[in-house]
């Protein structure tokens, strides 16, 4: 009987590898049941590395196959092919993977992110009049008091307490910048670090953790068992905290007739103008409001933090940014604006060369909705039909730093971008934020809330390798979330003449 169970469960771990084997698609030879994340798992590797490894495995190949565990899936490595399903064919690979089991987790899995087919679409449309370029305007100052605030703390840190770990500090800024944009709470995460928005936005989106690195893993490949066991990202009382924060906001307004330049106000108004019946619910608001949470909390503050870290590595890059800030505040009279921001050049080299080295996602993924040939993988092989049901990866990380695309693809070059940002992200070869349809809808909040900070923090302080900095850049192994290994050690130093400016 122990020998039939055994045999059995052989079978059920490893009847998906001989997938590719009979497709003649060339792949990575998978393990029993680990499939190809043994050495994620193991921690021996991150996963933009993992994916990386697939996607250079046969130069020839338009595509390849690799097994997340016991599921097969297609890694596209040719550029026109990967535009052909993004964009040309979006109505065949419209959805993403599902990444949580919405019965466990049903904020998290209402996420606008999460939501597939039809339902996805509708709230696309509700969604993308919130996030157009004046819309991200009007949060403009709310940031940039949070920006001000934090950059005058690092200014004024007394000298033995001036080499620190960013990261920990970066989602202070970011949550600050959340709670005041989205939910209409003004805190100051630097003076009151146990402020509830603060502890409950880390409990519940950060993925720096081997234990919700599982998690999340067996969410997405055994949604049956994260039932089982109830593994819960978001727990019950901070899913009614931030409900009851959305619900009494929106009641409020809607009683007093209040109005405020956030993201709830926004949902409010865009609802108006829908037909009845037809609106979005609170318990939608909900969802959509924590997806800045879940979406930013995290990721904007390890992407600012990796800027910090190239600017420390690079003086003279970091100088002529400082130079790009002096002079934009003297040419409008000390005041930052959105317009004179989004003017600065060289500041958006920077950051563009930043996501294009350290993309925010190590892969992009569609899940087939209708059958779809693929052309042959490689020259003599056959074509392949990806059936409904299978997953594709698109391997941004690799693409990234692939010499056939970026000359010396390692070096942070910010010129680059700087002399042909056109070029550069209407190739094909640069998403850090996606392509087609599904593309990250928050990019330009994202974007913004980056900028604000490193203009106000720049201007008043300059950014140097610690002690304790790990350099070159080092990544935690086995975690999703990008994040240093060790943290982000830097020192800041106050600048010994910087501009007292104001923010409109």
């Amino acid at each position: 009987s122990l020998s039939a169970v055994l045999v059995a469960f052989y079978y059920f771990i490893t009847r998906n590898y001989n997938f590719f084997k009979k497709h003649g698609i060339v792949h990575v030879p998978p393990t029993p049941l680990f499939g190809n994340m043994g050495s994620f798992v193991r921690r021996q590797i991150t996963m933009a590395d993992l994916i990386s490894k697939a996607y250079q495995l046969d130069p020839r190949a338009k595509y390849v196959g690799f097994y997340e565990f016991l599921t097969p899936i297609i890694v596209l490595c040719d550029l026109d092919l990967i535009k052909t399903i993004t964009i040309k064919n979006a109505e065949n690979f419209p959805d993403h993977r599902p990444l949580v089991n919405k019965k466990v987790d049903p904020m998290l899995g209402g996420m606008l992110f999460m939501l597939n087919g039809d339902q996805w679409r509708d709230h696309r449309n509700m969604l993308s009049p919130t996030f157009t370029s004046s819309k991200i305007k009007t949060m403009f100052k709310l940031m940039s008091e949070c920006a001000s605030r934090f950059a005058e703390h690092l200014s004024n840190l007394p000298e033995e307490q001036r080499e620190t770990e960013m990261k920990s500090l970066l989602t202070k800024y970011t949550n600050d910048v959340i709670a005041s944009c989205v939910y209409n709470v003004s805190v100051d995460s630097i003076k009151e670090p146990k402020n509830v928005f603060y502890v409950y936005g880390t409990i519940s989106t950060s993925m720096v953790t081997f234990k919700k690195s599982l998690m999340f893993l067996v969410h997405r490949n055994a949604p049956w068992l994260a039932e089982l066991l109830q593994l819960k990202f978001v727990d019950s009382h901070i899913a009614k905290f931030f409900y009851d924060q959305v619900a009494e906001t929106v009641e409020t307004r809607q009683q007093t007739g209040t109005r405020r330049s956030d993201i709830l106000q926004l949902f409010m108004d865009n609802n108006k103008k829908r037909e009845p019946g037809n609106e979005m619910t609170v318990q939608e608001m909900v969802n959509h409001a924590f997806t800045f949470f879940f979406g930013g909390f995290d990721s904007v503050s390890s992407q600012t933090c990796i800027v910090a870290h190239l600017l420390a590595e690079n003086p003279d890059v970091q100088e002529r940014v400082q130079q790009e800030i002096d002079e934009t505040l003297e040419n409008n009279n000390g005041e930052l604006t959105y317009d004179a921001m989004h003017d600065m050049k060289y500041l958006d080299a920077v950051i563009s060369e930043t996501l294009r080295l350290y993309p925010i996602t190590s892969f992009i993924d569609r899940m087939c909705v209708k059958d779809f040939e693929l052309p042959p993988a490689r020259p003599g092989d056959k074509p392949f039909t990806v059936k409904a049901g299978i997953n594709i990866w698109i391997p941004v990380a690799g693409i990234h730093q692939d010499p056939k695309y970026y000359e010396n693809p390692l070096k942070f070059d910010p010129d680059r971008f700087y002399e042909n940002n056109r070029t550069i992200v209407n190739s094909g070869a640069y998403m850090p934020f996606g392509l087609g349809p599904r593309m990250c809808i928050g990019n330009r909040f994202a974007l913004t809330e980056m900028k604000v900070l490193l203009c106000h923090v720049l201007a008043k302080c300059s950014i140097k390798l610690a002690p304790r900095t790990i350099t070159p850049l080092q990544f935690e192994k086995g975690v999703f979330n990008t994040t240093g290994k060790n943290g982000f050690w830097l020192a800041i130093e106050p600048r010994k003449s910087s501009y007292c400016f104001s923010t409109v």
